[in-house]
């Protein structure tokens, strides 16, 4: 790419997920999951391009249909080193800011997306180099999105060294607020307890019961729309609930 992209939006993408094999390909009413987390990516206010980080090798060629006709741009790099990968798709969009988004999140919400992201805009006056929502309250898990400048993120490929971090991208940032200061972005009520993660095959039973129940009536339905559906219907959240929530190692 030649243009200069300031706000790239990075989506991470596999297919060999160990609890879910090729989850990024399920159906989800008519397209495969995948294309439905970058419909909602190219939704986000201020982002200026979309880079999905497949992964190399003939195991996740399958992805590539399901991109066509997206407008995204698309950038191999190795499985296991995720923050090598992230790293690479930003250089080729010519990032000054990226958002990471992962592939597994079908209901991401680009107003709470662009919420970090005006956060983020807002703190690099006072310094801010990492911008997130919170990770144990807040938003429902599946609605993380992270912000953070390029070169914080250049910085970690170049010197990261612990394999958690070359595996999931930012903890080299999240772990040095010294480093690179950080702004969390919280929200009420607190619905972090709300899985809406695809991991496995029950969190995939929710998401497909979430949108045959919005998606045929507004394609672009959002968190409150959501948060009605569980009101009226609260056993939903029953499906998944029993999946154990991620920890973060080396959260301070």
């Amino acid at each position: 790419m030649s243009d200069v992209h300031p706000v790239v939006a990075v989506v991470q993408a596999r297919m060999t997920s160990s609890r879910l094999p090729g989850k990024v390909l399920k159906p989800l009413c008519g397209a495969p999951l995948i294309r439905r987390v970058l419909e909602r990516v190219l939704r986000i206010e201020g982002v200026d391009a979309v880079v999905v980080a497949l992964a190399e090798g003939a195991a996740h060629d399958a992805v590539l249909p399901a991109l066509d006709g997206l407008g995204v741009v698309v950038v191999r790099g190795s499985e296991s080193d995720v923050l090598a990968r992230t790293a690479a798709a930003a250089r080729a969009a010519n990032a000054a800011t990226v958002m990471r988004v992962t592939s597994d999140c079908p209901l991401i919400d680009p107003q709470a997306s662009a919420r970090v992201l005006e956060a983020y805009i807002a703190g690099r006056a006072r310094g801010i180099r990492y911008a997130r929502t919170a990770f144990k309250t807040g938003y429902p898990l599946g609605l993380d999105t992270e912000v953070f400048d390029a070169e914080a993120l250049y910085q970690a490929d170049a010197r990261a060294t612990d394999p958690y971090e070359r595996e999931h991208a930012t903890p080299y940032i999240w772990r040095r607020p010294e480093r690179f200061p950080v702004e969390i972005v919280d929200a009420q009520p607190n619905r972090r307890h709300w899985r809406l993660v695809v991991d496995t095959p029950d969190d995939y039973r929710l998401i497909c019961a979430i949108y045959d129940a919005l998606y045929p009536r507004n394609p672009n339905f959002g968190l409150a729309e959501i948060a009605a559906l569980f009101a009226a219907r609260p056993e939903l959240l029953a499906i998944n609930a029993h999946v154990e929530k991620p920890s973060y190692v080396g959260l301070g």
